[in-house]
């Protein structure tokens, strides 16, 4: 723990102002010094340090009944931005996201095989170059790069220990020449959870459930990614279903991935999932069938992950984004099958979409920022 001393104590109040000021589109001083308990005169001195930083700026007045009308404040939300890259065996998608935590340029899920070569590196660059171009963004505004990927990182997201992806334990080394910003790697499922977690100021913990072509998953409480022991926490698709069912890619037998991965529903439709649920949608018999077992299992999985955890809930992944018209059914079965009395509302769809993960990388970069002010 450091010390407290004098610097100590201006960096916290300033924190603590500005987090106020980002959670308000527009707050007074007053207001700030009536809810941090904090005098003007502190008040003036860092909103003024702040000012002087570009982090934010005078906004008009507020409307008062009485009296003069108080300088309302706001951050200066793209005054620094992040840089959210998303790769998956398939595609590579990117975000900018600002410091209010909104994504202010994306490129949408672009088809993209990415190897263990150089050439490969090098094209992840240019992409990296020309979607920096196309947004206007000044380089130096930027962060970092945090860059989601489907495997198991050190704590430190400079080593893959285990991936899908046909990349290399050391690729963060092997990408160092090709990326002109700090980058950091993230594992995909901790990425959406914190995109999540952002997107929910009414909540202090929750887990993340993500159901693509892999299942995993995370835990967030206060703000924080539970990474486990060993950076494994939250491998939901490892949860044994059945000890005498299907086989998991991982040689192991009834993990929960092999009843639950997205595949499953894609397979019978083309291997387009919103073709699939597009004629779920539109009374497909033997999309119906396919997909009640699915909800089955799939409330199994949730039931015994609140039995663990007793938190909120959020489904994302590719399966997620489609999951919201279902959901009051995913809670009948969940419910049915508790051992306590519950309306399953702990249960929610994602709302982040296809973005999830790209936007939460980028969150990591915005969150270190932010606790440095």
């Amino acid at each position: 723990m450091a010390p407290i001393n004098t610097a100590n104590i201006k960096q916290y109040n300033r924190n603590k102002i500005f987090r106020l000021i980002a959670g308000r589109k527009k707050i007074s001083k007053q207001e700030i010094a009536y809810e941090l308990h904090m005098s003007l005169p502190t008040i003036s001195q860092n909103l003024q340090d702040l000012k002087n930083a570009g982090l934010i700026m005078e906004n008009g007045a507020l409307a008062s009944s009485v009296g003069r009308k108080a300088t309302g404040f706001s951050i200066v939300p793209d005054a620094k931005v992040a840089l959210g890259l998303d790769i998956t065996l398939n595609h590579i998608s990117m975000v900018l996201v600002n410091l209010n935590g909104s994504v202010i340029h994306s490129m949408p899920r672009k088809h993209y095989q990415i190897k263990g070569t150089e050439g490969s590196y090098r094209e992840v660059s240019l992409e990296i170059s020309e979607f920096l171009k196309a947004s206007g963004v000044s380089p130096d505004r930027v962060l970092g790069i945090g860059i989601s990927i489907p495997g198991i990182i050190t704590e430190y997201g400079t080593y893959i220990f285990q991936s899908s992806l046909p990349v290399p334990g050391n690729f963060y080394e092997c990408i160092r020449p090709y990326i002109p910003f700090p980058y950091t790697l993230y594992n995909d499922a901790n990425c959406g959870g914190l995109a999540e977690f952002w997107s929910r100021s009414d909540i202090d913990a929750i887990a993340y459930l993500s159901l693509s072509n892999t299942v995993g998953g995370s835990i967030l409480m206060g703000g924080e990614t539970y990474l486990g022991v060993s950076n494994r926490s939250a491998e939901f698709g490892h949860v044994t279903l059945d000890p005498n069912g299907l086989p998991c890619y991982c040689g192991k037998i009834g993990c929960s991935d092999a009843y639950l991965n997205a595949k499953l529903l894609s397979s019978i439709a083309g291997d387009n999932l919103a073709a699939f649920f597009e004629g779920l949608k539109n009374g497909n018999e033997s999309f119906r069938q396919c997909f009640d077992i699915y909800l089955q299992n799939l409330s199994i999985l949730v039931n015994n992950i609140n039995m663990s955890l007793d938190c909120d809930l959020i489904l994302g992944g590719y399966v997620g984004i489609y999951l919201e018209p279902y959901i009051e059914r995913l809670k009948e079965l969940v419910s049915a099958r508790s051992t306590f009395p519950t309306d399953g509302s702990y249960i929610k769809a994602s709302s982040k979409g296809f973005e999830a993960a790209a936007v939460g990388s980028a969150l990591y970069y915005i969150d270190e920022f932010i606790q440095q002010i």
